[in-house]
């Protein structure tokens, strides 16, 4: 079995936009736009559902209905609307926002001009798509979020700001904070996916390789990842953790 490693995301990787992806017409109540999809990791044995990569899309208009997954978007250029297809609400997210789209959360995206977004996507094919979602809207990830949602301290002497967790105990989603520290190689009990908000991350693999991770950056640690952490001053990162 191949070692895990630290990926990092890289906004318009090689290639990228080369092919459109295959599109339905069902799937859209505007016409069919031009979209590509490039990840940087998917479950070999396609157990999890698990998806993390860059999209792009021009203008559309989705299908309204039930979101199929939970799905963590940061947007990179564009923006996009969000209709709560039963209240009518319309929220807006734009590019340096993060947010997560619940499972079964009955809403349509809108959308006029270019977009692109990092996502990681947890679409188990065990779960059901439910009917009703327990969020009736999206989680923002912004500055405002961060100065009104609880605080809590980590066993580890972090801080953490838990934003949203699904039904099933397995996508956690939120705001980690953290002053200096080091740790000792670990191996990664979980996937997790990070966007660098504030300060520095370094990642040191189990071959010694140093990954500097600064504001802006994204990076996904897949489960069983060998790797120390280290922070020089402080380090805030938007987290998804997939169990």
């Amino acid at each position: 079995m191949a070692k895990s490693k630290i990926i990092k995301l890289n906004p318009n990787p090689e290639g990228f936009g080369d092919n459109a992806d295959e599109l339905e017409a069902e799937l859209f109540v505007s016409a069919i736009p031009t979209q590509h999809t490039h990840l940087f990791y998917e479950d070999e044995d396609e157990d999890e559902g698990l998806f993390v990569g860059v999209w792009d899309t021009t203008d559309m208009t989705e299908t309204a209905g039930n979101y199929p997954c939970d799905e963590f978007m940061f947007i990179l250029d564009g923006e996009a609307v969000i209709k709560n297809n039963q209240t009518g609400v319309l929220e807006t997210v734009i590019a340096g926002e993060g947010f997560v789209i619940p499972k079964g959360y009955d809403c349509q995206w809108q959308q006029t001009g270019y977009l692109r977004k990092f996502f990681i996507i947890s679409q188990h094919p065990d779960e059901i798509i439910p009917a009703k979602s327990t969020y009736e809207h999206i989680i923002y990830f912004n500055e405002q979020v961060k100065t009104t949602t609880l605080i809590s301290q980590t066993s580890d002497g972090h801080q953490k700001q838990a934003l949203y967790q699904d039904s099933q105990g397995r996508f956690f989603s939120g705001i980690w904070t953290s002053n200096v520290f080091k740790t000792k190689p670990m191996s990664f009990p979980y996937h997790e996916f990070m966007i660098i908000n504030e300060g520095s991350l370094t990642c040191t693999n189990e071959d010694n390789v140093e990954h500097i991770f600064t504001v802006g950056d994204a990076v996904f640690m897949p489960k069983n990842t060998l790797c120390s952490w280290q922070v020089t001053d402080k380090v805030s990162v938007y987290y998804v953790q997939i169990k």
